[in-house]
């Protein structure tokens, strides 16, 4: 159906001078403001086709023509592509929605498919606020921060505060039952030995025996981290949840850090580092888009769920293959070591930041 263009040459939304049916400085088509339902509708499907076509000779040449988009991009043929950035966003959303639909779950719903664990995990933090309580109580009796009585006192609200954790099952939040306090101290108080002091050197200055102290902290800190989440359904599924939800954003920083070892990888080469990062969104969004497709074909074939993996694995190492042989032009043995360079770096990088990711997880469940 035709288009009903303004007579007037003047841009409603920036005010230029229009020469044509598009503004040259924004791109706004002068169409007339009152247009009938029938011109409305077409016009917003001519749009959405418009996009769909633009997405249709992206997504086929992303697939079988490695390497393709990105010499397009740079060789000034963007306007019939969609925009790389874009194009990812896009692909990245569909991936991570089909890879977490049937093991994602908010918190809160986690939180209700495991009452009895919430319980569990807080009558266990309980416990150990009362433990640590105690710790404190006791050190300051030794040092003598702290009377005996005031110290027995305390005890024997700890004491009180553990019996209502144990009383029948319940627990009880309204209130601690008071007792007087007791007439000795407990006997781990006056078994408790003072801790050693630290040995002195020929010049009288004191040093830590035990040089790997702080590393052994941080380990067996990690360790006791990792052994409570195991143990707690809740908190593992939590940390599960949690750590999923990390996935994209760890991705999205490592694009930057795989076109930086291209470039590392390609030093002789006359490429600047943003064409090496179009190329990195590239392959990224091809890794995505055909994981995306495995997902939905092992949902359909469940019986072939391992050999597709397989397949995606074999695919992937081939389309990065032959796209860096189609983008930096190199002999197929260059190629090979650029790629199995390209391939340790970027392993070591996924190595690392999923390290620091679980870390990260672990103390924020």
């Amino acid at each position: 159906m035709k288009k009903h263009y303004r007579s007037d040459t003047n841009c409603l939304n920036c005010g230029t001078m229009i020469q044509g049916k598009f503004c040259s400085n924004c791109g706004q088509e002068n169409l007339e403001l009152h247009e009938d339902f029938l011109h409305l509708a077409l016009h917003s499907v001519g749009h959405y086709f418009h996009f769909e076509s633009k997405l249709f000779n992206s997504m086929v040449p992303l697939f079988t023509k490695p390497g393709y988009l990105t010499k397009e991009y740079f060789a000034g043929k963007r306007a019939s592509h969609l925009n790389p950035i874009s194009m990812y966003i896009f692909i990245s959303i569909l991936f991570f929605f089909l890879f977490t639909a049937k093991t994602h779950i908010n918190e809160k719903g986690i939180r209700e498919e495991n009452p009895a664990a919430a319980e569990a995990r807080e009558e266990a933090e309980a416990r150990k606020t009362i433990g640590e309580v105690r710790g404190a109580v006791l050190e300051k009796a030794q040092i003598g921060k702290m009377s005996d009585q005031d110290a027995n006192y305390t005890y024997t609200i700890l004491d009180n505060a553990e019996a209502a954790l144990d009383s029948a099952g319940r627990r009880h939040k309204e209130a601690v039952i008071y007792t007087a306090p007791a007439t000795e101290k407990p006997k781990a108080a006056t078994q408790e030995k003072p801790a050693k002091e630290p040995k002195a050197d020929g010049k009288g200055k004191k040093f830590n025996v035990d040089l790997g102290s702080d590393d052994n902290v941080v380990l067996h800190s990690l360790e006791t981290k990792l052994q409570e989440v195991m143990d707690d359904d809740l908190q593992s599924e939590l940390f599960k949840n949690k750590l999923v939800g990390h996935l994209p954003k760890v991705m999205f920083i490592l694009l930057p850090l795989f076109a930086l070892i291209l470039k590392l990888v390609s030093l002789r080469s006359s490429k600047y580092y943003v064409e090496h990062l179009i190329y990195s969104i590239h392959v990224h969004s091809f890794l995505f888009l055909f994981a995306s497709l495995l997902i939905i074909l092992g949902w359909l074939l469940p019986f072939l769920s391992s050999w597709l993996w397989w397949l995606g694995i074999g695919v992937s190492l081939w389309y990065i293959y032959r796209s860096m042989r189609n983008i930096y032009r190199s002999t197929r043995w260059r190629t090979v070591y650029k790629f199995f360079l390209l391939f340790f770096a970027y392993s070591i990088l996924l190595t690392l930041s999923g390290l620091i990711v679980i870390v990260a997880t672990l103390y924020t469940v």
